[in-house]
């Protein structure tokens, strides 16, 4: 079980994957399916009634019909092993003659009245043989009943007729042939039997049977006796080897050495050799080489040595050459062992005469075999020569009785088992048949269409997928308000809304408030003050998250200032519906001072617009004048919450991001594409920016698999009144508007 658990888990997400995209796609699997349904419905409202009429004929083989070695026959046969018989009478059955036969006989016309096209006529004839069985289906489908019965009727009369000419022909061809071939065959008997006769006669044979079996027993025996002596052969060799590996010598010189070791003569001076090297030996070790005792026993022992020459070669004679020169004297058990081998050597040479005379009767034998099979293959030509003579002979004559009884046959190899009867139901499809398949089909298609479109789109459909991509902590959900307020009046999209205040829906109201909890909690080590805001691309709602965000804390009752640093595309004078005229540039480039640039929206909140649009907006963000503005702020305010440009294309929020405490990705699913995604990572990651995390926004919450949120019946978010901009700005600040205006 342990070890199956991460396979199941794996195939649920890839099914639970699958569900995603079939959800997101419904519209289209439901428009294609829809389209396929009511295609299906046009083709069935135009379909016209169609009967089907049904025959079924049966083919028999009447082996006593047969003319045996002929090709006409009535037994249905295949010329190759590949082909079907009953293959061969599909084909007939759907040739044009038969067809045109037909057409005759039904008056079948075409539209314009003519004698229909046999081509035409055999596309809606279908003739199929039944596996397994002998029986051929014929069918033909019409808008008339009795038609189609009529012509399926009149087709297997046609072919049972021409079944049965076919046969009678063969019959009648058959007979010509025999009444020809008779004479001839007859002719051909006695010419047989004559060479035959005279073969026997001239070479002297009575039986040529009986001497082939004597010849081949005989050879029998000759191999039995060889293959015998040749393993007696064989077992006395390896005893004469093994004693050979004993001895170390060859049959000649074990002769030799028995030959010495027998004479007393030889033995006795051996005898005395020996004791006298050993006398030598021991003077040597008390004298030396020149001592008249060393000097008078070498004298003796090269006498002995030259009397025992002497004495081998008269016990030896000419066997000397075989002697070994240190095998002069050999023991009991190695005389024994010599007169073993020897006995073998002498048993060896008599098997191998024997084997040689074996070896000659078998070629003298064999010499005689190998004329018997010519003699056996002449004797044998001529027979069958006779018997094929004799056969034909009694085939013809069996055959040409046999053709006069078929010539008078009325029936053929097929009839009709099940004839066709008038059709009572249409065989077309009904309506609930075409809309179940056009339904079917379309689901199919719909769901192809569906997996390719989301396989073509590249954009992050999903708050995980998103976030997998990213690889940032997920800071908050913001739900998609609009869609979960049906009921609700019209809302222009086209510009961000404050959603958090009464009476938005909870849901929404709380998920802000999860965001503004989780960005306490991400920096609990250092004040985060000043909150950058910003997305891969334009449209994804960070102006909302920017507004809302703030909202939330200033409700909470913390100091907020939303500046809109987007000087290119600036939203937040529409969402705090203010004027654009005057605002961050304005301030920045020293037209007036901060205090007039603020505007008080919501107790605790004030806004900070972008003011009007410079030509340069990165020379402004990068100015002295707003780093300083920040810093200032960060004294006077609880948060200061920055809504900036898209981060693809432009330089702004990088330069912003190095001036606020940590950056705030907006993420909406189906938005951004992966690529745009990762190049905005890789972005953020080369400017070395801290990144507090991602917020997915305009996330549809109903049938997700993951559920981020709960609703509650009622919420309740407190509305505290704040009119008069406290002085919060330090000297420092306002010193520095000043200077700004002088320059």
């Amino acid at each position: 079980m342990t070890t199956n658990a991460p396979l199941v888990k794996e195939i649920e997400i890839d099914l639970h994957k699958y569900w995603l995209v079939l959800k997101r796609r419904w519209l289209l699997i439901a428009t294609v399916c829809g389209l396929t349904t009511a295609l299906s419905a046009v083709a069935a409202h135009q379909q016209s009634p169609e009967y089907q009429a049904e025959l079924k004929l049966l083919f028999e083989s009447n082996r006593q019909d047969a003319l045996v070695g002929l090709e006409e026959t009535t037994e249905l046969r295949a010329v190759t092993k590949q082909a079907n018989p009953l293959d061969t009478q599909v084909e007939i059955i759907r040739s044009i003659p038969t067809a045109q036969i037909a057409i005759q006989r039904l008056k079948l016309k075409d539209i314009e009245g003519e004698l229909l096209d046999p081509v035409e006529f055999l596309e809606t004839l279908k003739v199929r043989s039944v596996p397994g069985t002998d029986i051929i289906s014929v069918n033909y489908v019409s808008p008339e009943p009795e038609l189609s019965a009529a012509v399926v009727n009149t087709i297997a009369d046609v072919y049972i007729q021409g079944n049965v000419q076919s046969n009678r022909a063969s019959a009648i061809s058959a007979k010509r042939f025999i009444e020809t071939q008779l004479p001839q065959s007859d002719a051909a008997v006695s010419q047989a039997e004559a060479a035959l006769r005279s073969f026997k006669e001239s070479n002297g044979i009575v039986d040529l049977d009986s001497e082939s079996k004597n010849t081949v027993s005989s050879l029998s025996n000759i191999q039995n006796w060889s293959t015998e002596v040749s393993a007696s052969l064989a077992g006395v060799s390896a005893k004469m080897g093994e004693l050979q590996g004993q001895l170390g010598l060859t049959p000649r010189q074990a002769y030799a050495v028995g030959l010495v070791s027998e004479s007393p003569g030889v033995q006795v001076l051996m005898t005395q050799l020996q004791a006298l090297q050993s006398d030598l030996t021991i003077a040597r070790t008390r004298y030396e080489e020149s001592h008249p005792e060393i000097v008078n026993l070498s004298a003796q022992a090269e006498d002995l040595y030259a009397l025992l020459e002497q004495r081998v070669g008269v016990a030896l004679g000419d066997n000397q050459a075989f002697l070994p020169v240190d095998d002069l004297q050999a023991g009991a058990l190695e005389q024994g062992l010599i007169e073993r081998y020897l006995t073998l050597a002498a048993e060896r040479s008599s098997l191998e005469q024997r084997l040689n005379q074996i070896e000659r009767s078998r070629q003298n034998t064999q010499a005689r075999a190998q004329i018997l099979p010519q003699l056996e293959q002449q004797q044998r030509e001529l027979e069958r020569e006779l018997t094929a003579a004799q056969t034909t002979y009694e085939t013809l004559l069996e055959n040409f009785q046999q053709a006069q009884v078929l010539e008078n046959k009325r029936n053929g190899t097929a009839r009709v088992i099940s004839p066709a009867l008038i059709p009572e139901e249409s065989i077309a499809p009904s309506m609930k048949l075409y809309l179940l398949a056009g339904g079917v089909l379309g689901a199919l298609l719909g769901v192809m269409l569906a997996f390719l479109s989301d396989l073509i789109d590249r954009s992050a459909k999903t708050v995980h997928e998103g976030q997998a991509v990213y690889d940032y902590p997920l800071m908050g959900v913001i739900p998609a308000w609009a869609k979960l307020r049906p009921s609700a009046r019209s809302i222009d999209l086209e510009v961000p809304q404050l959603v958090v205040q009464k009476p938005q829906p909870v849901p929404v109201v709380e998920a802000y408030q999860a965001l503004q909890a989780n960005l306490k909690f991400a920096c609990l080590d250092r004040p985060l003050k000043t909150i950058a805001v910003t997305s891969a691309l334009a449209g994804e709602g960070k102006s909302e998250v920017t507004a809302n965000l703030a909202l939330t804390l200033a409700q909470l009752g913390h100091r907020v200032l939303v500046v809109d640093a987007d000087l290119r595309l600036p939203t937040q004078h529409h969402i705090w519906d203010i004027s654009e005229q005057q605002g961050l540039t304005n301030f920045a480039v020293g037209q007036l001072p901060l205090k007039n640039a603020i505007v008080i929206k919501a107790p605790n909140l004030h806004v900070l617009p972008a003011g009007s649009i410079p030509p340069n907006p990165l020379a402004i963000l990068e100015s002295k004048q707003v780093s300083a503005l920040l810093r200032a702020c960060e004294k006077a305010y609880d948060y200061i919450i920055v809504d900036t440009p898209a981060l693809l294309g432009l330089a702004d929020t990088l330069t912003i991001g190095r001036l606020a405490d940590g950056l705030l990705v907006v993420m909406q699913p189906g938005r951004a594409d992966v690529d745009s995604i990762t190049a905005a990572k890789s972005m953020l990651a080369q400017s070395n920016q801290n990144i507090l995390g991602l917020v997915a926004n305009g996330v549809t919450v109903h049938n997700k698999a993951d559920r981020y949120f709960y609703h509650r019946q009622e919420a309740y978010l407190a509305d505290n009144a704040d009119e008069n901009l406290p002085e919060l700005l330090p000297r420092e600040m306002a010193a520095s508007g000043q200077a700004s205006r002088r320059s």
